[in-house]
């Protein structure tokens, strides 16, 4: 297993485009990337959001991703305790942080730490990626996006994206389960634009990256066994609307392009 160094990791940061004071919205798949040297494993996640902090400086802020769609099946959510499920270990080190603080969308959630972690956790819409959103808040300052050993793929606003193309394989559906906040205890209804079950679409996001990379806007750099890649959101936003607008099919497997025309045509 290859591994890398903190030397290495501050490295790819700068040459990244981490800059002081920024909002850097951190997808990850650290296994990717292997240990760090000298370091134990459970250690790596603190390793690098050390080294992210001192990259951003006190005024910047750290984002991550923390979905759980357990709500979808009825099952309470709790706005503090409730893990986020299939977003990494990085994720989950930073929504267990004592001044974390995570959005209230029970299923598409982020969690943030640093200076705009309030104005981030506290925008609470029916959807996660509708307008004044806490997504829609990374778009408008223009956050960067690091992939960590994950690759665009991992990246989550491909369905901000989406839902503004407003895709024919995906459809908005309300969901209603108990919702805990602290102390107080109800029950509420959010709002998660859904793949179509009968279309069952895989989606890939790496015909955006390729757009990214012709433009010059998605830099990566090998590190490890894997790679650091980034980019701003408001370029990941402008390329992935465009191909959805030009293409709303571009971002799904072939195969899906025939199974969408037959359920068309069975739905006229």
């Amino acid at each position: 297993m290859k591994y890398y160094r903190e030397e290495a990791l501050d490295e790819s940061l700068v040459a990244a485009g981490l800059r002081r004071g920024d909002v850097v919205f951190v997808h990850s798949a650290l296994f990717a990337l292997g240990p760090i040297k000298g370091v134990a494993m459970n250690e790596i996640p603190r390793r690098i959001y050390d080294a992210i902090r001192r990259r951003l400086g006190p005024k910047g802020t750290i984002v991550v991703p923390t979905f759980n769609f357990d709500f979808c099946k009825g099952e309470r959510f709790d706005r503090q305790q409730t893990p986020s499920k299939g977003m990494g270990a990085f994720s989950e080190y930073i929504r267990c942080l004592p001044d974390a603080l995570r959005s209230p969308h029970p299923m598409q959630s982020l969690a943030a730490v640093g200076a705009l972690a309030d104005d981030l956790a506290h925008r609470d819409t029916p959807g996660a990626f509708d307008s004044g959103s806490s997504f829609d808040a990374l778009i408008e300052l223009d956050a960067l996006i690091l992939m960590l050993g994950c690759g665009i793929n991992a990246v989550s606003m491909v369905h901000f994206a989406e839902e503004k193309a407003g895709v024919p394989y995906r459809y908005h559906k309300e969901f209603s389960a108990p919702y805990r906040d602290g102390d107080r205890i109800d029950r509420r209804t959010y709002r998660m634009y859904v793949r179509d079950l009968e279309l069952d679409p895989e989606v890939r996001v790496e015909p955006v990256g390729r757009v990214l990379r012709r433009r010059g806007e998605l830099r990566r750099l090998a590190l490890g066994g894997g790679a650091v890649e980034a980019c701003r959101t408001r370029h990941f936003a402008s390329a992935s609307i465009l191909l959805l607008q030009r293409d709303p099919r571009a971002l799904i497997r072939p195969g899906a392009h025939q199974r969408l025309e037959r359920l068309h045509v069975a739905r006229r």
